[in-house]
């Protein structure tokens, strides 16, 4: 079967003037710190780092060891080009559609409005062409998708398996009764089969990084001839110990591992053929289990010895020290932790299950050995009041002035389809959550309003916490124009899609 796979594009959020501080800052840093390595060329690639979709890739990469034909169809954005991604990418799906079998849309939640909107437009023009979404807003919301979309069938939760066996159901006209994990419509009734196992990950290849440049017009890629991956992300473990009342990764409980020697292996090819010089582990618990977190280090290590890597991890208070060191040998630069909130009560509400003190003294850990730091943080925590806002955007402030953070991210809070916190909205004192979904994406607007907080009042401390960033990392590294000699000219467009793909 000939399979189209397309990744809905992210709406560009309009950004304020302190968003733009904010995320000047923000990346500023970033390239003084771990990306101080890369070139002026490099930078100049960044703009091609929101091609690359790693779920659609990886299932792409499945579904042609087993058979199938796949073609990739992704936003792109050179600079200076003021089209629009998702209208762009309608013209180029209904100029290919009558080539393909099945067309599959994946899409969270922010995008899937764009999505929809695609799939529309292919079936105006092409109205007996199978539709089918996943991603993790269309598991959340399967029913409601069936009803009020295109789509003839849902993917829930992971899709390899789901897929090949949709597939292989479609082409012998089989019953869809046994697809686990698949909900669909027949003869006017919507149909959700039971959830599907989690699979063994470490069985999968690597992604289909070959079919990146797909359906991308040479044109478009000038000067270069092929998508780069400056900073690639790399998943050598999905999945996760802890169960955040907000986190729409819920249904991955413990982690999956994938098999070292294809991580090794995409390790190098990155590096070889997508000019990769810098990797992120977007390892949700990268110390989950010590021994094998240092197992992965010693392996991209000797992948690439020449570059530098990070990982995203949760606070576990018993790294030590000589962990940390052997971190730095394999070429760490840096670990991204989630700390959302200074005040305990509200930690406890979301169920981080972690101590201020015990975040703090992992950062200071860290960067006594010489590996910075990264944190999160979140505006409009559950239960959130004023007060408490202020407390952690006061203590964001005094880890970076003292160097505890090198820098930090500072999103809205979004409760997403399926998550406990969107499902059970009353339990944590909401009272509006915002219907239209192109909003959720953490940055452009508050999506929910309080008992305690209104949404101008979450809109109002969130610019306050960009505001107090940005002032603590003026006093530390000095103003814009200080900042900008040191830099250069290694400084990308500040799209926020890029910025969510670098970031």
């Amino acid at each position: 079967m000939k399979i189209a796979l397309v990744a809905a594009p992210v709406p560009a959020a309009p950004l304020s003037f302190i968003q733009r501080d904010y995320y000047f800052y923000l990346f500023a840093i970033r390239v003084l710190t771990v990306f101080n390595h890369l070139a002026e060329e490099d930078f100049k690639r960044f703009w091609m780092l929101e091609s690359v979709h790693l779920g659609l890739l990886q299932l792409i990469a499945f579904l042609e060891r087993n058979g199938h034909t796949c073609s990739f169809f992704t936003p792109v954005s050179p600079p200076g080009n003021e089209e629009r991604r998702e209208q762009g990418m309608i013209r180029v799906l209904l100029d290919n559609a009558s080539c393909f079998d099945l067309m599959g849309f994946s899409a969270i939640t922010a995008s899937y409005p764009a999505a929809a909107r695609m799939a529309h437009a292919v079936r105006r023009k092409y109205p007996h062409l199978p539709l089918v979404i996943g991603g993790p807003h269309a598991w959340a919301c399967d029913r409601d998708i069936l009803e009020h979309s295109d789509f003839d069938f849902v993917v829930r939760q992971e899709g390899e398996l789901t897929a090949l066996e949709l597939v292989h159901a479609l082409e012998n006209n089989q019953s869809l009764k046994t697809v686990s994990g698949l909900s669909y419509k027949e003869n006017g009734h919507i149909i959700c089969n039971p959830d599907r196992s989690r699979m063994n990950r470490g069985s999968l290849p690597f992604p289909a990084y070959n079919h990146l440049e797909d359906n991308i017009p040479a044109k478009v890629l000038m000067p270069f001839h092929k998508i780069s991956i400056p900073v690639a992300r790399v998943t050598p473990t999905t999945g996760c110990t802890n169960s955040c009342v907000w986190c729409a990764d819920f249904w991955k409980p413990g982690i999956q591992k994938q098999n070292l020697e294809t991580f090794y292996n995409e390790v190098v090819y990155l590096m070889q053929e997508r000019d990769s010089r810098y990797f992120y582990l977007g390892t949700h618990n990268f110390f989950y289990e010590i021994d094998y977190a240092l197992r992965i280090a010693e392996t991209i290590g000797k992948a690439a010895p020449s570059v530098h890597w990070e990982a995203q991890t949760r606070v576990n208070k018993e790294v030590t020290a000589g962990i940390m060191k052997k971190l730095v040998q394999t070429g760490c630069r840096c670990l991204h932790m989630g700390i959302e909130s200074a005040d305990q009560t509200l930690l406890d509400a979301m169920g981080k299950n972690i101590t201020i003190a015990d975040a703090r003294n992992m950062c200071e850990i860290a960067l006594n050995e010489g590996i910075y730091t990264h944190t999160y943080w979140i505006i409009g925590s559950p239960f959130e009041t004023r007060e408490t806002a202020i407390r952690t955007i006061k203590t964001m402030k005094e880890w970076l002035g003292k160097g505890i953070s090198t820098c930090s991210e500072i999103n809205l809070l979004v409760g997403y389809p399926g998550t406990r916190f969107y499902r059970d909205y009353k339990q944590y004192g909401i009272t509006w959550q915002d219907p239209d979904f192109s909003h959720y994406d953490g940055r452009s607007t508050p999506v929910f309003e309080t008992r305690y907080l209104t949404k101008r009042d979450i809109e109002y401390l969130y610019h306050r916490a960009l505001d107090e960033y940005c002032e603590a990392l003026m006093e530390r590294n000095g103003d814009r124009k200080t900042i900008m000699q040191k830099l250069g000219n290694r400084m990308p467009a500040f799209d926020p899609a890029v910025m969510e793909a670098v970031f």
